[in-house]
């Protein structure tokens, strides 16, 4: 600190109260501020709920048969024909022979998780989409 100053910081140091309010009123009309302190409120956020914002949960899945294992070929064509999808044999065969394919699709999570659990008991990879 310079000299000036710290003389004026002895003088402050010496005075009264009241002599010290109105200093600071003094030099508040004189400078134009304000010894109080300021309150800053800021605006509140606004969430809005819109389909946007919120994902819905997935309730159509497609059930995709990912693989199975070799030995039990017949038996995951039956299951596979089973579920009413493929017309012919031909049809649920070529299915069997190119994986992944969907085996189910456009199905609520219920029967989604039934025929997933029937098939990973066969020894199959399913996946729900």
């Amino acid at each position: 600190m310079s000299i000036k100053t710290d003389e004026i910081l002895e003088q402050i140091k010496s005075i009264t109260m009241l002599e010290a309010t109105e200093l600071v009123k003094q030099i508040e009309d004189c400078f134009q501020v304000s010894s109080k302190p300021r309150v800053i409120v800021k605006p509140p956020i606004i969430y809005i709920d819109t389909p946007e914002a919120k994902p819905k949960p997935k309730t159509i899945f497609d059930v995709i048969l990912e693989g199975f294992p070799a030995n039990k070929k017949i038996s995951f064509i039956k299951e596979i024909r089973s579920l009413n999808l493929f017309g012919s044999l031909q049809e649920t065969k070529k299915v069997v022979d190119n994986l992944p394919q969907i085996i189910k699709s456009h199905v609520n999570i219920q029967e989604a998780e039934q025929i997933k659990q029937k098939f990973e008991e066969l020894g199959a990879i399913v996946s729900l989409k």
